[in-house]
């Protein structure tokens, strides 16, 4: 009994110890924040004593800055007192000393001024260096912060966040500082006005008393100097000059006390910015450590009443106490009764018969479980011997499988190397020209604008019209193959997207193929070909015929097409994915980007065990495709947007007539790879002046892309500007060293780039909430700013995607597109005459004096016969609509000489 009380004292003086341990460590946790608090605070202390530094370097600065105003001050105050001294010399002296001394004063101020003008001339030259040198700055830190916009967000949140704490805590300091700033800097103030007061009143009384004297002289010499009154007036005149000089240099000086103020000013309201900071720090502090203070002092307390005591003991002994009493309480509820106790003792009696009986049955038990266990335990043995023999059958049953599966992939194996000397054949089906006759080939170096007018003209003339503005982005795509490797036409049915590559082809001399897409393309193959293994024989498709072609040289026996451009159409090219069938080339014809040789070559597969046909990625291969988007079409990927360039058609508003279907003619001689090439521009030659604006705006918008997750790379961008460089009229006018139409120029090209790379990637960006407010609308503020024709297009795609962000139109493209229809038009009208108006060319008077007399003065005045105006001319003048000036048209055509 001894031993359990002991050992009960020892657990309650174990269990007393423990929590008085925790309650220690409680206070040292506790402690802890403090201790933390007050390193802090040492830190802060001394980023404030490195900040009172900063704050009395600055003070140096002022005082120093005062110090150099007030020598200015004192320097104009006694060059005013010498003029006014020398303008009484002057009105006092002889006319021989008046002019002599005259013409001193007179080089003396001319010197001043030439000094002044020169000054003023050196201020502007610095302030202009310094103006030059934000700008670069500004730019450097464009530069710099290029493609690391995420990670200095980061950084200067997590810098904004400490530079919080520090400017909080600096706030007591700074503005104690700042009072004692401010009270030095009042007194210095005052007491400088004071001594300048002072010197100026001294001053002003002795020249009054001096002028007082001179007035004095003068009236006793009045009678003396009238006959000089002539002269008195020309150096009159000459005070005047001299006074305007002295207010002028008044004004300046006004000008450098209201900087100066403004200065002080400005550096006055930082400081009280930073003093109300500091303010509310020194609040927040005195709270925690009033709160801390307040828990210090009741735990004090408390433990003074508890006469020094751990209170966590006291709490332990208490709670233990508590425990005690409750046993003792559930020990008196829970006591038997007398009754209890009889009934007790007779269960006890029958407990021990029945423990006698359960003894008794307990052998025979022993005896029937030994027998039971020994009888389960050889099920088990079967049931597992049964299970391993099961599996040794399904093993054998495997591995006779695999056996015959090997046996059969061993036969088709040693057939198919037994076919090793097939390959040649396989070959010389892939190689089978696509193109069997020999095309005849251009010969002439023609320019590249004039061989995008003629393709123009050529599908006027067959019945087509295209935009100047899209022909030039799709042949500009084209050429920038290098980036972008494939050009997507997209836009509604029927508006020539399928047209426009093959004319493109047909009447610039192109070798032209046009592959139809097949929804159930999954590979590569499906595109290419592949072996068919029951007919032993290699199935290549067109355009694997064509793409072997064109990296042959042409010979006698062989129609080769190395020397000249071949141009692939994949039509409705996303009714299958086109990751699938198109990935690998997308693949190898980015690889092909920057290398001059061993171009990256593409493996067709010839059959198992014969080595792969290597087909070689040329340049002379240009890749387009069109796309529908309705529901039985695939939404194109990133991957497939980074690589290529997607053009859209706009939406007719008025449908074309076609009266006749002509036919299509021969083709045109085939492009040299050479003059093609010669077209490229392989390097961006713009200026920073002309390109960094661009870059800019492109960098301002990537920050409003990542605000949701879209960001640009450096690819959209490398891509922009080898666009940019390669679009036809910037070529144009770099050659002719026009810098306005260059400029022009530039920004189409660029606005193309924006619809045709970054609008994409912003498709599936909702329209509404924080993705409105902190990406599309600073996007639209961006493309008004800068007044790009693409802001109905882009309001467009807000509001009709069903919330979400769908670009699909380009109404941006109809102005050209009329100006052009407008254009193709007269040229046909001016073609086009009628028998009726060779009759009215016979009697040119009835045909005047049916055309308005506004016609007549609008010709009349701009220096035009009547046939010379245009519809849209006769539009504005007689503010119809384009029927009626259709028929003013016709009437002025009809003027027209023979």
């Amino acid at each position: 009994m001894r031993g359990k009380n002991n050992n009960k004292q020892f657990d309650r003086s174990s269990a007393v110890n423990e929590p008085a341990e925790q309650a220690h460590n409680n206070i040292k946790t506790t402690d802890e924040p403090l201790l933390n608090k007050q390193q802090e605070l040492k830190e802060l202390e001394y980023l404030l004593s490195q900040k009172e530094k900063d704050i009395d370097q600055k003070e140096q600065e002022l005082r120093t800055a005062k110090e150099a105003i007030a020598k200015k001050e004192a320097e104009l105050n006694n060059k005013r007192v010498q003029l006014e001294e020398k303008e009484l010399q002057a009105k006092n002296g002889f006319p021989q000393l008046l002019e002599e001394k005259f013409s001193a004063f007179k080089k003396q101020l001319d010197q001043r001024e030439a000094q002044c003008v020169s000054e003023l001339k050196s201020l502007e030259a610095d302030k202009e260096k310094l103006r030059q040198r934000a700008v670069a700055l500004q730019q450097a830190e464009n530069q710099r912060d290029n493609g690391y916009a995420d990670d200095r967000a980061k950084l200067d949140d997590e810098l904004s966040a400490k530079r919080k704490n520090l400017d909080d805590e600096l706030r007591v300091k700074r503005e104690t500082r700042y009072n004692d700033l401010e009270i030095e800097i009042e007194y210095d103030r005052d007491n400088r006005l004071k001594l300048l007061s002072s010197e100026i009143d001294t001053k002003r009384s002795d020249f009054e008393n001096k002028v007082a004297q001179q007035r004095s002289d003068l009236k006793a010499k009045e009678e003396a100097l009238f006959k000089r009154e002539q002269a008195v007036e020309d150096l009159e005149f000459e005070k005047e000059k001299t006074k305007r000089k002295q207010d002028r240099l008044e004004e300046e000086r006004n000008t450098i006390k209201e900087e100066i103020e403004q200065g002080i000013l400005e550096r006055k309201q930082s400081f009280e910015s930073e003093k109300s900071a500091l303010n509310d720090e020194i609040v927040r502090l005195r709270e925690s450590i009033k709160t801390s203070n307040a828990l210090i002092s009741n735990f004090e307390e408390l433990k003074h009443k508890l006469g020094d005591e751990d209170p966590a003991a006291v709490l332990l002994k208490l709670k233990t106490y508590e425990e005690e009493i409750k046993k003792l309480r559930d020990d008196l509820a829970t006591r038997p009764t007398q009754e209890m106790r009889e009934a007790f003792d007779r269960l006890q009696c029958e407990k021990v018969k029945i423990e006698r009986e359960r003894d008794n049955y307990k052998e025979d038990y022993q005896g029937i479980f030994s027998s039971q266990k020994d009888q389960s335990e050889l099920e088990t043995k079967i049931d597992s011997l049964e299970r391993l023999n099961k599996s040794l059958s399904e093993q054998r049953d495997n591995i006779e499988a695999h056996n015959n599966q090997l046996q059969s992939d061993i036969k088709r194996l040693q057939s198919s190397y037994e076919r090793e000397a097939d390959r040649e054949a396989r070959v010389r089906d892939i190689e089978a020209p696509y193109i069997q006759k020999k095309l005849p080939r251009a010969v002439n170096n023609v320019c590249e604008i004039q061989w995008l007018d003629l393709i123009s003209k050529s599908c006027i003339d067959y019945g087509l019209r295209f935009s100047k503005r899209i022909l030039y982005a799709y042949h500009t795509a084209l050429k920038t193959s290098e980036w972008s490797p494939i050009t997507v036409l997209a836009g509604v049915s029927g508006t020539g997207k399928s047209e426009l590559p093959r004319l493109y082809s047909h009447f610039g001399g192109i070798n032209f193929l046009n592959l139809s897409v097949q929804p159930n393309w999954d590979s590569q193959e499906s595109m290419l070909g592949f072996f068919n293994s029951i007919d032993n024989k290699f199935d290549a498709q067109p355009v694997l015929r064509l793409l072997a072609q064109s990296q042959k040289p042409q010979s006698d026996d062989y129609p080769g097409l190395e020397d000249v451009m071949s141009l692939i159409l994949m039509d409705e090219m996303n009714l299958a994915h086109v990751e699938l069938y198109f990935a690998e080339f997308l693949s190898k014809l980015e690889m092909r980007r920057g290398m001059k040789k061993d171009l990256p070559f593409l493996d067709v597969k010839l059959g198992a065990g014969i080595e792969s046909y290597q087909l070689p990625m040329g340049r002379n291969v240009l890749w387009a495709g069109t796309m529908n988007q309705d529901e039985t079409t695939k939404s194109l990927s990133d991957k497939v947007l980074d690589r290529g360039i997607v053009i859209n058609f706009p939406r007719p508003s008025t449908l074309e007539r076609r009266r006749q279907l002509k036919p299509l003619g021969d083709q045109a001689h085939l492009l040299s790879r050479k003059l093609w090439e010669s077209w490229w521009c392989r390097e961006s030659i713009f200026t920073d002046d002309q390109i960094l604006p661009f870059k800019g705006f492109i960098e301002e918008m990537n920050d409003s892309l990542s605000k949701v997750g879209r960001a640009l790379g450096h690819r959209v961008w490398q891509s922009i500007e080898y666009y940019m460089a390669n679009y036809p009229d910037v070529l144009e006018a770099q050659r002719n060293k026009d810098d306005t139409v260059l400029a022009k120029a530039m920004k189409i090209a660029f606005e193309d780039q924006l619809v045709q790379k970054v609008m994409p990637k912003l498709r599936g960006i909702e329209t509404r909430g924080k993705s409105k407010s902190d990406c599309l609308d600073k996007i639209k503020a961006q493309l008004i700013n800068d007044d790009y024709a693409i802001v109905e297009d882009f309001e467009l795609a807000c509001e009709f995607g069903y919330g979400q962000f769908i670009w699909n139109s380009a109404n941006y493209l109809k102005d050209d597109e009329l100006v052009n229809d407008q254009k193709n038009k007269e040229i046909e009208e001016s073609k086009s005459v009628s028998n009726t108006q060779m009759e009215y060319q016979n009697n040119p008077e009835t045909t005047s004096n049916e055309i308005p007399e506004e016609l007549k003065e609008y010709a009349k005045k701009n220096k035009k016969n009547l046939w010379q105006l245009t519809t849209k001319e006769i539009m504005e003048t007689m503010r119809c609509d384009a029927k009626e000036a259709k028929s003013y048209k016709d009437l002025c055509n009809e003027t027209k000489e023979s």
